[in-house]
């Protein structure tokens, strides 16, 4: 019987292959186990020079399914097209020669597709492996088909061995192209897809395990790659604008207000690529008119966080036109203008006297129902389950925000709220009688008995204040149960200095006594829906905590388009303020032109903040701090700040001191070091 007469297969899973004999087996393996079973495995050796094309062999004797070609090294997308011709299956399903897929990967794959026949492709989602297999943890992809087609202009919004394809809508376009140049024929051939009317989706599913390979493409020419990657971009969305200007305008504004600063592809461009000039996307945006006082804030905002330098004079305008001061006073700080403090006025927190209530829970609520409704059901059980008392009070963390869907419900339960406007963050906290603070913000959810447990503990032995870590998981990814799955990244021991470090820390992982907030300084309503972090990054800086495990889930929220700069620029710049101890220590880009009187009052100002607890030293401010220490101020040793630094870094700075000829700093430096460890002899017990 000849192979034309065969029965076609529903998909053909082709893989390309060049030099990856240490996975390669595991890979075939990840296929031919499958639980769909009526698919074809076209493989393509590229011309491979290891010990891939025996195993090859000898695997394609084993499985009648394997199709087993070879050519000449002609490249990735020559290879991939190869073998979609040499295919016969209604679908295309790419498969990578070192990575894995999950067992249900072509069953749910081709239901999928299926039964949504407007639908070309469908990605998934995906985890990560290091090369010797250990885990980095999961990456997902929006979900929706509209967002993954905005998307699509911003950075790879399909992986591409995760996909499963319509044969004919890869035939539409071409197929993939031949070009060596282009190192990115995946993203390539999705574009022209997505150019020619094709739709694609992700599955929330986790059916594939990419592995980070030294060996790939993505390493050994990431220069290279990432210019391919801003070509295929540019061009596309070049023909976009050709072939609809108003929806290339409409998607540029989109993306340039939901990631302000750039993706994390933009990133890597600007990183490997700095003297390309910016996307046509970026610049198509600059260039759209200011219609309304918004578009004209927004592009004030993108502007400042691109480039805070050159933007900060127009962006203060901005924000006292928008009824802004703090944070213009905030803006002066950092660029370093005058000594004003722009922690006055501020918004002062006259808290109520302690009273019978145990404490006070905050449940926040953004619009978002199901997951407002869930935390309330929540925070009704505490409520019913506690043997302290619980008030439930609900803030509205956008403005205008209106409860009347909820109103009967919340009165039943004896909620305080407001039913027309919502209660912002300033006014339900004076609104709050409990002897203690918890919060359960949008994503959050408490571990019932474990929180019980620790609000009874707190109470009883009066703890100041603890922290929960939060387990994360992934709500648009899903597990093998259809559940969220659990986030496996590595972590490392959490301390306060590794959650400010890793940016772990939410006002929900909080419980503390009401009277931590009473010398509060900061601005809730201009902090806007950042006002939040600001509260928690807050109290992880003023005060040393408990660490206390399992008592709250987070639940990571899915990709999408917020289309809104002002919330990043509010955390920006309200990390700064207190990153540095709310001393207007000015941003590093300005550091070059301060005048020494300047420097001297900054390096005393960062001083005080730190003997009064009020500036705490983790590792997303630390280098800073040393490089303003080290590079900028003379006899440094005298400043209480450096000398806690310079006990954990002597040999370093030393040495620094020394190569920049600051022999003044580098020898008062050794001689503290050196009465540091005498002393610390001295007066250490002897031990036989």
């Amino acid at each position: 019987m000849s192979a034309n007469s065969l029965p076609l297969p529903a998909i053909s899973v082709i893989m390309a292959v060049y030099n990856t004999e240490r996975y390669l087996s595991e890979a075939i393996h990840s296929i031919s186990s499958q639980s769909f079973s009526d698919f074809e495995l076209v493989i393509v050796d590229d011309g491979s020079t290891d010990g891939s094309p025996e195993i090859l062999k000898s695997l394609a004797k084993q499985d009648a399914r394997i199709k087993l070609v070879t050519q000449v090294n002609a490249g990735i997308g020559a290879a991939t097209q190869r073998g979609i011709n040499e295919s016969r299956g209604e679908y295309i399903a790419i498969m990578d020669s070192d990575d894995i897929s999950l067992p249900e990967r072509l069953a749910l794959q081709k239901q999928f597709l299926d039964l949504h026949p407007d639908i070309d492709a469908v990605g998934s989602q995906w985890r990560m492996l290091h090369a010797d297999g250990g885990d980095i943890g999961i990456d997902t992809h929006p979900i929706n088909p509209a967002t993954v087609s905005v998307l699509m202009y911003a950075f790879f919004s399909l992986h591409h061995p995760t996909t499963m394809i319509r044969r004919r809508a890869l035939e539409k376009v071409g197929g993939y192209s031949l070009d060596r140049g282009c190192l990115v024929p995946d993203y390539d051939v999705f574009m022209r897809m997505q150019l020619a009317g094709c739709k694609f989706a992700n599955l929330p599913e986790i059916l594939f395990i990419w592995r980070l390979n030294p060996a790939s493409t993505t390493h050994h020419k990431a220069r290279a790659q990432a210019a391919s990657v801003a070509d295929v971009r540019d061009t596309g969305f070049k023909q976009l604008l050709l072939n609809d200007p108003q929806r290339a305008e409409a998607i540029a504004k989109s993306i340039v207000h939901s990631f302000p600063t750039g993706t994390w592809q933009d990133e890597r461009i600007r990183q490997l690529l700095p003297e390309r000039e910016p996307s046509l996307l970026y610049r198509t945006w600059l260039d759209l008119p200011d219609d309304t006082p918004a578009d004209h804030f927004n592009k004030a905002l993108v502007l400042w966080l691109k480039k805070p330098d050159q933007y900060c004079e127009t962006l203060r305008e901005q924000l006292i036109t928008d009824n802004k001061p703090w944070l213009a006073a905030l803006i002066d700080g950092y660029r370093g203008i005058g000594t004003v403090d722009p922690a006055l006025p501020n918004d002062v927190l006259t808290i109520n006297p302690d009273n019978q209530i145990g404490v006070s829970l905050f449940v926040t609520y953004s619009g978002a129902s199901e997951d407002f409704s869930q935390r309330l059901q929540q925070a009704f059980a505490l409520k019913a389950q506690a043997a302290f008392s619980i008030e439930i009070i609900v803030v509205s963390i956008k403005p205008d925000l209106s409860l009347k869907p909820f109103s009967q419900l919340l009165s039943t339960h004896a909620c305080i709220f407001d039913e027309e406007d919502g209660l912002a963050w300033n006014t339900a906290f004076h609104k709050a009688s409990g002897q203690y603070f918890a919060y359960l913000e949008d994503n959050f959810r408490f571990n019932t008995n474990v929180i019980l447990e620790i609000l009874e503990s707190q109470i009883q032995h009066k703890t100041r204040i603890s922290f929960m870590p939060d387990t994360r998981y992934f709500a648009d990814a899903l597990d093998e149960n259809g559940l969220p799955a659990l986030d496996n990244s590595f972590h490392p021991v959490w301390t306060r200095s590794t959650l400010l470090g890793k940016d772990r820390v939410h006002l929900s992982n909080f419980i503390h006594k009401r009277a931590l907030l009473r010398d509060f300084k900061g601005n809730i309503p201009e902090l806007g829906i950042a006002a939040s972090r600001y509260l928690g990054r807050y109290l992880a800086i003023k005060n040393d905590f408990n660490i206390i495990e399992a008592g709250v889930n987070y639940f990571i929220p899915a990709i999408g388009l917020n289309e809104n700069p002002l919330p990043l620029f509010q955390k920006t710049i309200g990390d700064w303020y207190l990153d540095y101890g709310m001393t207007n220590f000015p941003a590093p880009v300005f550091h070059e032109n301060l005048p020494v009187p300047q420097i001297e009052y900054y390096a005393k100002a960062l001083s005080t903040a730190w003997l009064n607890n009020t500036l705490y030293v983790h590792p997303g401010n630390v280098s800073v701090l040393e490089n303003f220490y080290i590079n900028r101020v003379n006899l440094v040793i005298r400043m209480p700040l450096f000398r806690y630094l310079l006990t954990h870094n002597k040999k370093n700075y030393l040495i620094i001191f020394w190569r920049n000829k600051a022999y003044l700093n580098a020898a008062t430096s050794l001689l503290y070091c050196i009465y540091q460890t005498v002393t610390l002899r001295l007066f250490t017990p002897f031990k036989k």
